[in-house]
Parts: C-alpha cells; sequence; structure tokens
C-alpha cells in the first residue's frame, strides 16, 4: 500500500475499540453542505519536543494519525478537556519520522466525541501527500495547500464513515449509521486527489451494521462492513476511480462480529475475521491473500486475549493486529506466527490500541484512552516501541 495509506485507520480502529467492549457503535450525525471559510494560515510554526515544558505546552491526546512517509506526518489531537470541553482540535506536523511536532492550523471543526456531536465535527485525519489532506468523520473538511487552509465539502450531505487515498485517487465510504445492530447503510464515492469533485462508485452500495471501511492500494479500492449478527461480511471491491462496477470479493469470513482489512502493494490483502468478543477474549481468525481477493490462505490463529478490531500490513510483510483489551500482535513471517512486544507492556489496553506501519520499518500505536497520551512509535519493524508525547 502506498505509505499514505498507513493511517487508515488507525483512528477508525481507535473508534471502535471502545465500542467492542460496550457494544455499540458511535452515532453518525448528517452533514450539512454549507460552505465555511477556510482558515487563514499560521505566522508561526512552534517546534514542541518531548522535553518541552508541561505547564506551557500541555501534553496532547492523540485520536488520529496520518504518514505519507517514513519521515512526515500528522497527528490530530485534543488538549486536556479541562481547559476545552474535549471538543477543541489541534493538528501537528512531524518531519523527522515523530521524534518532533510543530503546530500547524487545524480545520476549524470541533472533535467528534460521542453520539450526537455536531454535524460538523470529525476525528480522523488523512494525507494523500504534502499538499492534499482531509479531516473526517462524520464531516468532510479539506485542505489542498498542505493545510494552510480548510474548508467544508459535502458529499451529498451525508456523513463519512472512512476514507482513503491510493495512487491519485481517494474513495470514501459514506452512509448513516446509529447504533451496532441497526442497519447502517454505505456507499462508495471517488475523486480525483486535489479536487473536491465526489462521484458514486457503481456496486459499491450496501448494508452492514457497523459503519464502512475503505481501504485502497494501488489502482484498486475495497470496502468491509461486518454484521452484529456474525454472518458474512460485506467485502466489495473494484476500481478507485470508479470506471467498473464494484463486485464481491471471494469471503473467507463465515462470520464476524469484526472484520478488520487492510491492504499493500502488489495486490496483498489481509483480513480480519473477529468472533462475539466476551470476558476480553475474542476467536480470531486471520486470512492473506496475494492476488487481490481471488484467494485466501488462512494464517496461524493470534492468540484469543483481546478485541480484533484493526489490521495493517506494511510493504515487507510485517502484519500488525490490534483492538480492545488486546496487546498488538506481530507477525514477521506472513502470519506463521504471532509475537508480542516488551516496548509496549506500558501502553493501556483497556480502552483499546491500533497499530499501523507506515514503511518496512517504521510504525506507531495510538491508544483510544484520553489518559494515556503518547504515541508509539517503532523504528526497527515492531520489535522494540518508543513513546512520544506530542504538546
Amino acid at each position: 500500500m502506498h505509505r499514505h495509506n498507513k493511517l487508515i485507520g488507525a483512528r477508525a480502529a481507535l473508534g471502535l475499540l471502545a465500542l467492542v467492549v460496550i457494544a455499540a457503535t458511535t452515532a453518525c450525525t448528517t452533514g450539512s453542505a454549507a460552505a465555511t471559510r477556510p482558515v487563514a494560515a499560521a505566522t508561526q510554526h512552534h517546534t514542541y519536543p518531548v522535553s518541552s515544558d508541561a505547564t506551557a505546552h500541555p501534553a496532547l491526546s492523540p485520536i488520529s494519525a496520518s504518514f505519507i512517509s517514513a519521515s512526515t506526518g500528522w497527528l490530530l489531537a485534543r488538549p486536556p478537556c479541562a481547559a476545552t470541553g474535549c471538543t477543541e482540535l489541534r493538528l501537528r506536523k512531524t518531519t523527522d519520522g515523530g521524534k518532533h511536532w510543530f503546530a500547524v492550523p487545524a480545520p476549524p471543526a470541533p472533535a467528534s466525541v460521542a453520539p450526537g456531536s455536531p454535524a460538523d465535527s470529525v476525528s480522523q485525519i488523512l494525507f494523500a501527500n504534502a499538499r492534499d489532506g482531509w479531516a473526517f468523520d462524520p464531516a468532510l473538511w479539506a485542505t489542498h495547500d498542505g493545510g494552510a487552509t480548510w474548508h467544508r465539502v459535502s458529499i451529498h450531505g451525508t456523513p463519512v464513515l472512512s476514507l482513503a487515498a491510493s495512487d491519485g485517487r481517494a474513495i470514501a465510504a459514506v452512509g448513516r449509521c446509529f447504533y451496532r445492530g441497526q442497519p447502517c447503510g454505505f456507499k462508495v464515492y471517488t475523486s480525483s486527489v486535489g479536487t473536491d469533485r465526489w462521484l458514486a462508485v457503481p456496486g459499491s452500495a450496501g448494508t452492514g451494521d457497523a459503519p464502512a471501511s475503505v481501504v485502497a492500494s494501488g489502482r484498486s479500492g475495497y470496502v468491509v462492513d461486518s454484521r452484529a449478527d456474525l454472518g458474512r461480511p460485506v467485502l466489495l471491491a473494484g476500481p478507485a476511480d470508479g470506471s467498473a462496477r464494484w463486485q464481491p470479493l471471494a469471503n473467507p469470513c463465515q462470520g464476524a462480529w469484526s472484520a478488520p482489512l487492510a491492504a499493500a502493494t502488489g495486490g496483498w490483502l489481509v483480513l480480519g475475521c473477529g468472533t462475539e468478543p466476551g470476558a476480553g477474549n475474542q476467536t480470531k481468525l486471520v486470512y492473506l491473500s496475494h492476488n487481490r481477493g481471488r484467494t485466501w490462505r488462512r494464517l496461524t490463529d493470534p492468540p484469543s486475549s483481546g478485541y480484533l478490531t484493526a489490521a495493517s500490513i506494511g510493504p515487507a510483510g510485517t502484519i500488525f493486529l490490534s483492538g480492545g483489551r488486546s496487546d498488538v500482535y506481530i507477525s514477521w513471517d506472513t502470519g506463521r506466527t504471532w509475537h508480542t512486544s516488551r516496548g509496549l507492556l506500558s501502553a493501556d489496553i483497556s480502552d483499546g490500541l491500533a497499530a499501523t506501519a507506515v514503511t518496512n520499518t517504521e510504525g506507531f500505536v495510538l491508544q483510544a484512552s484520553l489518559y494515556f497520551r503518547q504515541v508509539w512509535f517503532t523504528y526497527n519493524d515492531g520489535h522494540t516501541w518508543t513513546p512520544v508525547t506530542v504538546r
């Protein structure tokens, strides 16, 4: 997968992690088509290393991250709730792989923190390149000047559930969701990166019981949605530009409560099938495809401890699995064996972790908890991890 897609999901997965514990999905509110004046560019950039003064610059609570290379990435975060009511957003950028961060203009939107959040709120960030990026879920805000200014975008007034980008195209799953166990309709739209013209993808509509998730790799796009009744997940694929009708993929999941999907360059896909969770445990099945989902191979089952809501595969084939109440399970041999890292022992697994591979060697872990404010980085393919506090 292209590096800018390695985020995708970190925050999308975190949105599900707490829901696994309480068995209810975050409500998706209706977006507004009204345009909003862009935010003026900041006149100064301030770099905040890990050792910054905690009083002058309190630690932020990261909620989403996106990297376009091993060095360049963005972090969407919230300042301490006592000062802002938990809805104010901050945006930080790094150019050295997460070691130092500086402030850049955030979209003029509140954070989406609970069911019933404002229609213009967001909870995720994605950049396709140095200029083009989006803040989304449920609203959609876009920048085409590297974040100097942001403007509101409407895809038929429908909440954006998930977003991915690859090879000059962006795809979005849009729809309205209420609570897990009730129908959650979705449809995929596509846009050329750098524009705000979104077109419906033929054959991409469906109904599941959780917010649908999209991934993209090369010129291909995929959408997956699980079912609360443990039925077979919806799994569709097709050209990311919508030039042909999307079709159902061969689906190895007979039934799944959660179905995280990840893609890598060369047609590699990883699909997780998590059965109904309970008492901190979940039976997890994981499948690997090397031909864009035409055929699948079942991998060794990961440990039953914890819940499976996030999957990521790096360019070299390293697989990360993560979720609520779970360690990060790592495979360096395409799923034959699974390992954990002692470097993540102090990460907060109770509310949930979401691990994302960026390059052959670099990756990061976000924590769902607002009270554990570190981002964890690896620079050696998941063997060791370093906590970074962003201010």
